[in-house]
């Protein structure tokens, strides 16, 4: 995981919150955990990284730092009005 950089918001995902410290937000059957990049507590286990996007950010319930996937994939733009409209 990764801190959130400032004005890194996707227009179609969200932010989870993590209510319980002690307690991952999901849990998956992949191979991979993911800790908060600030205080090293566990935000999900066994996740795929399929299931881990750029979307994916969560508050962390120990700290409270947003985190986001740490992924090589670009992050989309959001189309521009003019070009929606066509």
């Amino acid at each position: 995981m990764r801190r959130v950089r400032a004005g890194e918001v996707p227009f179609d995902g969200g932010t989870a919150r993590q209510i319980e410290p002690d307690r991952p937000v999901w849990h998956g059957n992949g191979s991979d955990d993911y800790v908060c990049v600030e205080c090293a507590n566990v935000l999900a286990v066994a996740m795929q990284p399929v299931q881990m996007t750029y979307k994916v950010r969560v508050r962390c319930g120990r700290c409270g730092t947003v985190n986001v996937s740490a992924t090589d994939e670009p992050p989309p733009r959001r189309p521009r009005a003019s070009q929606r409209d066509r």
